[in-house]
């Protein structure tokens, strides 16, 4: 039972092998403040200065490190199980929303890695929340805080500021200095002026942009982009495209659906702009410039998932209400069953426990890329000897973390015999490899 739990469920992805990002994230929080905050090119260092602390506290283990992001995201269940039942009444959908937020298999695997994703999701509930409600000095602290946690944040305040200016037509009809009279006016800008500091640090980076790894979108994106924002899919297992854009076309009749309700669309029209404006606006970008990452837009799937419960709301039949919400819940349980082990991350920790079990103190470890070298110093017993090995003096990629590896730790050649290199390669295999002492010269070895 406890390795069907493990292995066919989302705790998967508590135990998992830690994969190069999460290890950038471990690596980066545990240099000092200042460095970090330096050296970060897009990414906010909100997370890495809680991380950093939380380190100092918890260790470093993979458990550890992906408990603060587990914390965030119940953190935003209970801000969502408050925020449902003044949504809902005593309705069931009160609770039923926090269950279902929990059940999200996008937002359930994003909030066990070590990543900023838990935190992104918090803000994105907070900054909801608060808008909803009016709190604004509130709104604004969420705001702010957000995009300091993740640059994609900004889709948020973007989609809220638009959906105000749309239901709020006359704010500027009156003239610039009454409309900041307006309390969600200056509490964007004071927002902005917030934020305004890690712009100017983008602006700086953005040169870099030039050279990334973002993949170019098409036609079968666009498609089935909802399904895939919903379930967390990126084409692992490689057969899900047709599924998703079903369920794509499924989250249109939501949406439709959603709207009926008269007495709800000032939310509602707020999930739907939160949904559609950015996605629109990235994915158009991305067939010029690659800007679309799934996960980067999980602001959009918690937009999602509060929308099936408005959704829901709509019908006025009452067993028809209850057995479409049993089939949302019977639909999340049953994909986070089978799902987790489909796309697993590679288990590079049973890898380096083979290696430090057969390593002698003299030997010495090589990653033969740079996307394996984070994974392969985590879990090697003695992470000083540990290379990356670049025989065409390649430059290190700035989007894998350049600002964390030690010079001295990048080789373009094997190590003379006595002394082994065991070389691990991208797909988790591994090699002996060292230079043998022949008649002609120098040769490399691989045993």
């Amino acid at each position: 039972m406890l390795d069907f739990l493990i292995h066919h469920t989302p705790l998967l992805y508590l135990t998992q092998s830690l994969w190069r990002d999460e290890v950038f994230s471990i690596f980066m929080a545990a240099k000092p403040i200042s460095f970090f905050v330096k050296n970060l090119s897009f990414e906010p260092p909100f997370y890495y200065l809680i991380l950093h602390y939380w380190m100092k506290l918890f260790g470093t283990s993979e458990i550890a490190t992906r408990s603060l992001s587990l914390l965030a995201f119940s953190l935003a269940i209970i801000i969502l199980i408050y925020w449902s039942e003044k949504l809902f009444n005593k309705h069931w959908l009160s609770w039923w929303l926090p269950l279902f937020f929990f059940l999200n298999p996008m937002l359930l695997y994003y909030a066990m890695e070590v990543r900023t994703y838990g935190w992104y999701t918090l803000f994105v509930i907070l900054s909801l929340f608060a808008y909803h409600e009016k709190r604004w000095a509130f709104w604004v602290a969420a705001t702010v805080l957000g995009f300091y946690t993740h640059t994609y944040f900004i889709i948020v305040p973007f989609a809220q500021t638009i959906h105000y200016l749309f239901t709020h037509k006359m704010i500027f009809s009156r003239g610039i200095r009454r409309a900041f009279a307006d309390p969600m006016i200056r509490a964007g800008a004071v927002s902005l002026l917030g934020m305004l500091p890690w712009f100017v640090k983008i602006m700086i980076e953005a040169t870099r942009l030039k050279s990334s790894w973002y993949f170019p979108v098409d036609g079968n994106l666009v498609t089935s982009v909802l399904g895939n924002l919903f379930t967390g899919y990126e084409g692992t297992p490689g057969g899900l495209w047709t599924f998703t854009k079903y369920l794509s076309l499924l989250f249109l009749g939501v949406s439709v659906l959603a709207w009926r309700k008269k007495g709800s669309r000032r939310l509602v029209g707020l999930l739907l702009t939160l949904i559609y404006l950015p996605l629109a606006a990235v994915i158009g970008i991305s067939f010029i410039k690659p800007l679309y990452v799934n996960r980067y837009m999980i602001a959009v799937t918690v937009a999602q998932v509060i929308l099936v419960a408005q959704a829901i709301r709509t019908i006025k039949n009452p067993w028809l209400q209850k057995a479409a919400g049993f089939a949302a819940i019977a639909f999340v349980v049953g994909f986070n069953v089978w799902y987790p082990n489909k796309h697993a991350k590679m288990d590079i920790r049973s890898i380096m426990m083979q290696i430090n079990a057969m390593q002698g103190p003299n030997d010495v470890v090589m990653a033969d890329n740079t996307l394996i070298l984070f994974e392969t110093m985590y879990y090697s017993r003695d992470r000083s000897r540990v290379y990356l090995y670049n025989p065409d003096n390649n430059p290190f990629p700035w989007y894998i973390g350049e600002n964390i590896v030690d010079p001295s730790h990048i080789v373009n050649e094997y190590p003379p015999y006595p002394v082994r290199a065991f070389m691990v390669y991208t797909d988790g295999s591994f090699d002996i490899v060292f230079r043998a002492p022949l008649s002609d010269g120098l040769r490399p070895k691989a045993l």
